[in-house]
């Protein structure tokens, strides 16, 4: 996948989607806004995710 791709991943057993902001060897940077503010704090809305889990949005 490339960078800006949208994409749907699971966080801490919440759906979510994002965008990848940065491709690496075996995982993504995904950028993704979050209304519960403890994801917020804890986060930062970005996340690195294995690409196993990453699905794209069609």
């Amino acid at each position: 996948m490339d960078i800006g791709t949208q994409v749907t991943f699971i966080l801490e057993g919440q759906n979510y989607t994002g965008t990848i902001a940065k491709s690496y060897t075996n995982s993504y940077l995904i950028t993704f806004t979050s209304p519960d503010p403890a994801i917020v704090d804890k986060y930062h809305n970005k996340v690195i995710i294995s690409q196993k889990q990453v699905q794209a949005v069609k």
